[in-house]
């Protein structure tokens, strides 16, 4: 019996792991009091998550509200009001949104990029808290709403450093601004930046272009930072981030150990890989074998081979309740992960356009008001090997919030384009059908 194997030994990493997150919760701790910026953003961060000790970060008192009312005509101030309206909404919300409703409008009158620089742009808790603010106050002061989409997008809003920028987009987001993550994780190299990526892909209300091989990749990189990393003393937000990213890794290496949508995207992902036995002999051979691939059906035979050992419950064409006088039938579905898959076959690039407009009008039946599916994932074969129209097309399909992936391979180059009889050419005198009715 190894050491491993005896009883009472513990697991270094573990220990690790546990004086870490240990480590990180007092750094939290220390910023645990009412009204607390640093202490309101980390628990922004968390989620309201329960840790060690209870939060005590509530501004949404009418005692702190009456001790504090004049710091509502300043940025910070107002950003308390955000956070609290987020995460404490309580009999005291109406007294926070009539100081919001006091002190917006003259937020909205300063210059947020002064020459000196001290602006809440350049202070994630206050930009995260305002966005919250002006988010929980928009029908009271629409226009702080609008001022804060304004500036937001204004080309003079730069970020001091990775960190204040993920915090801009998170900010954006907030307010109703489209994502537009424009950081590769592949070049994220400090930890807690990489943590707060992490936490922005967890925590987009829409889906962001991130690879899942990448994805996979920065947690692994984060989960033994964070373990064998001295992170010193940060300040309670940058802890915060931290300790969100093992809690969510932990979390999600646990379900891994289940079947997830996520195992689905891993299988599809591998057709290419998988193709390489696809058997089209040379015609040189004596009995030379050629398994033809030319239509929808053939794609969706090979995906029935790859998923049906793995997913107990895969349906093949899973019929869906009718919705007007419309019946609409999914090529695949799996009820225990309340997944749909779709099934495309790209002739030419011209296809990738019509593709999205099916999928989009599908989308709606498929998913409206459908207890057993709430989520799809598409899967497009490209016959014609048209790789400029992919990140289009994929990027298109995935702003629909129940779309968790998009798909696409190309036609394995061992495998010919399938001959088909080609269209009879028309004399000079000759019209088709169409233009003859």
């Amino acid at each position: 019996m190894t050491s491993l194997e005896e009883p009472g030994a513990t697991d270094p990493t573990g220990q690790l792991l546990t004086a870490q997150t240990s480590y990180l919760e007092e750094l939290i701790r220390r910023a645990n009091s009412p009204g607390n910026l640093d202490g309101l953003l980390a628990h922004y961060v968390l989620g309201g998550r329960r840790l060690s000790f209870d939060w005590e970060v509530n501004p949404m008192t009418p005692t702190w509200l009456a001790d504090n009312k004049d710091r509502f005509a300043h940025p910070h101030g107002l950003a308390g009001l955000g956070y609290g309206l987020a995460s404490f909404p309580s009999t005291a919300s109406r007294t926070a949104r009539e100081h919001l409703a006091a002190g917006l409008p003259a937020l909205t009158r300063r210059n947020p990029f002064p020459p000196d620089g001290v602006a809440f742009v350049n202070d994630a808790r206050q930009v995260i808290g305002l966005a919250l603010a002006v988010d929980a106050a928009r029908d009271d002061v629409p226009r702080a709403h609008d001022w804060l989409v304004e500036v937001l997008q204004d080309p003079r809003l730069r970020a001091a450093n990775t960190l204040l920028g993920l915090f801009h987009e998170h900010a954006r987001q907030i307010v109703g601004i489209a994502p537009d993550l424009r950081v590769d994780p592949r070049a994220v190299h400090d930890l807690v930046d990489a943590a707060c990526f992490h936490w922005l892909t967890a925590t987009a209300k829409s889906p962001l272009r991130t690879d899942h091989d990448e994805l996979r990749q920065l947690r692994s990189r984060l989960l033994s930072g964070i373990i064998l990393t001295d992170t010193g003393q940060l300040p309670a937000p940058r802890a915060a981030l931290l300790l969100d990213a093992v809690t969510r890794i932990v979390t999600a290496s646990v379900d891994d150990m289940l079947l997830s949508r996520d195992h689905v995207s891993v299988l599809l992902r591998r057709f290419e890989t998988a193709m390489r036995q696809w058997r089209h002999d040379r015609d040189d051979l004596e009995n030379p074998i050629k398994w033809p691939i030319t239509s929808e059906r053939e794609i969706q035979n090979i995906l029935w081979l790859m998923l049906r050992p793995v997913f107990d419950d895969l349906v093949d064409e899973e019929t869906l309740r009718r919705i007007g006088h419309s019946t609409y039938r999914a090529d695949f579905g799996i009820p225990s992960l309340e997944l749909l898959i779709e099934v495309k076959y790209a002739r030419k690039a011209a296809d990738f356009k019509s593709f999205e407009k099916e999928i989009f009008e599908d989308y709606i039946g498929y998913l409206s008001d459908n207890t057993a599916y709430r989520h799809m994932t598409v899967f497009i074969y490209d016959e014609s090997c048209s790789g400029q129209e992919h990140d289009t097309t994929r990027n298109a399909l995935l702003r629909l919030s129940g779309i968790t992936d998009v798909i696409i391979v190309s036609r394995p180059s061992h495998i010919p384009i399938p001959g088909r009889t080609p269209r009879r050419r028309r004399g000079s005198g000759q019209r088709d059908d169409a233009s003859s009715n």
